[in-house]
């Protein structure tokens, strides 16, 4: 993938069953769930008022030896492969969960990392596992 682009997919799904899903899904792709985050709540606990129908949830996976291998490689790595986030929101208007994903592409590694050309190949590769991991919600 050359350019960064979010992916999302539209279900029928509630929130909770989106989560439920992709946390028994993300071993299939040799992911663990290293976050696993009810937003509504995370959200509430800091005081913030949140309407009674709003869900919104975030998962964070991870490949744990890929990563420390990676990080051991270039420290300069760390922030940008940590990202892979699924964002799992419900629209109430539409009456559909979206669950979204930030694919980071080649081009934004390329500008970042100038020197790493092997990120700009496994980085990529991850995130579209992840939109593999989605499709099949």
């Amino acid at each position: 993938m050359k350019e960064s682009k979010i992916f999302s997919k539209e279900t029928e799904k509630s929130v909770k069953e989106v989560a439920q899903i992709i946390r028994n899904k993300a071993k299939e792709f040799g992911f663990i769930v290293r976050y696993d985050t009810d937003m509504t709540k995370e959200f509430k606990d800091y005081g913030v008022v949140v309407e009674t129908d709003f869900k919104y949830h975030t998962i964070m996976l991870c490949i744990p030896q890929k990563a420390y291998n990676s990080v051991k490689m270039n420290p300069d790595r760390a922030p940008v492969i940590m990202p892979k986030q699924i964002s799992i929101f419900r629209d109430n208007d539409k009456n559909k969960t979206i669950i979204s994903h930030l694919i980071i592409g080649e081009n934004f590694l390329k500008q970042i990392l100038p020197n790493d050309e092997k990120i700009r190949e496994t980085l990529p590769a991850s995130c579209m596992d992840v939109v593999k991991l989605i499709k099949e919600i």
